[in-house]
């Protein structure tokens, strides 16, 4: 999650962030943090709908995990990253070789691990359902947006945003 590490705000000891950046970023992603998660307090995992198709078998898992995990999943239907690349420009190739959206239905694959799923429709929905977290299971709240629009947004503003290091 590119962007979590270009707007964390340094020094913020309320939290403890974990990045796993693997060969690409995804690899294992949700396995990470359910390892990190297990036997330990509440915790939440950001990440896209391309890095946890990645690992879904993470959701395997379970039966034995022992705390909570909740999942922020940002589904914007393929790797929104690439959006910022040159190749964006181009499509054919772009879509089916860089984006790669795969139109899958979360609600669905949550049910078949016995995983809870929410669909997240508003910021107030959201801000309820991390404060508080629950102590136990394994929840995924879905917040899907537009790749494209997500791209120009950043294009515009991200610069406007960035945390600043304190001196």
């Amino acid at each position: 999650m590119r962007d979590v590490e270009f707007f964390w705000s340094p020094g913020d000891s309320r939290v403890q962030p974990y990045f796993n950046r693997g060969a690409n970023g995804i690899d294992g992603s949700l396995s990470t943090a359910l390892g990190i998660a297990h036997h330990q307090q509440p915790s939440v995992m950001l990440t896209g709908d391309l890095a946890l198709l990645h690992d879904t078998n993470g959701f395997l898992l379970n039966q034995p995990f022992v705390g909570h995990l909740t999942i922020v999943l940002i589904n914007n239907n393929g790797g929104g990253i690439f959006e910022m690349l040159a190749i964006a420009q181009f499509d054919p190739p772009f879509e089916t070789f860089f984006a790669t959206p795969q139109s899958i239905d979360f609600a669905q694959l949550c049910a078949t691990y016995g995983v809870e799923h929410e669909r997240i429709t508003h910021w107030d929905q959201l801000q309820q359902r991390l404060n508080p977290l629950p102590t136990s299971g394994i929840r995924v709240l879905e917040i899907c947006t537009d790749r494209k629009a997500d791209a120009h947004w950043r294009q515009n503003n991200l610069g406007k945003f960035a945390a600043i290091p304190s001196n």
